[in-house]
């Protein structure tokens, strides 16, 4: 019973003692989640680039690490090459470019798997060795991330 309750307590020191660790992790899995659930709904996929081509964008591990990017373009796709590591970058299956309505291009998530069965691939993320597939969603970030855990912290905006 004391080894549970040592087990439980060092649990909850990890997550922070006021909850927020808690919230961070739960919603960045959770926004990622759902964000999926937008290529279901007409007038979300990107099919077409963006006309805005922003110099870089942070792109992000789900529930993982974040990293800044340099965002390129050839006649007919986007580049994007990432600046550092991405830890579990060898789970790594396909990538997101995240357009809100408002704001423009936010950044870009990186999701396990096969990408989204008849989602147009509309540019290639170089990571080190590694190219992915990158595929777009409009829509609006913030009813998918806790303003307090964003996805693409400004820490990593240009």
């Amino acid at each position: 019973m004391f080894r549970a309750f040592i087990g439980l307590a060092a649990l909850v020191a990890g997550c922070g003692v006021s909850g927020r660790g808690t919230k961070c992790g739960i919603a960045a899995l959770a926004g990622p989640t759902m964000l999926l659930e937008e290529f279901t709904k007409p007038g979300t996929t990107i099919a077409a680039l963006p006309e805005t081509l922003p110099p870089s964008l942070v792109v992000r591990m789900v529930a993982g690490d974040a990293q800044r990017a340099i965002v390129g373009r050839t006649d007919s796709s986007w580049i994007v090459g990432v600046d550092g590591p991405l830890p579990g970058l060898d789970q790594a299956g396909f990538g997101v470019l995240l357009v809100d309505r408002l704001l423009g291009p936010q950044g870009i998530l990186i999701y396990d798997g096969p990408p989204i069965p008849g989602a147009p691939v509309i540019g290639t993320i170089n990571l080190d060795a590694t190219n992915l597939p990158l595929i777009g969603l409009t829509t609006q970030t913030a009813g998918f991330q806790d303003g307090r855990c964003p996805f693409f912290p400004d820490s990593l905006k240009t």
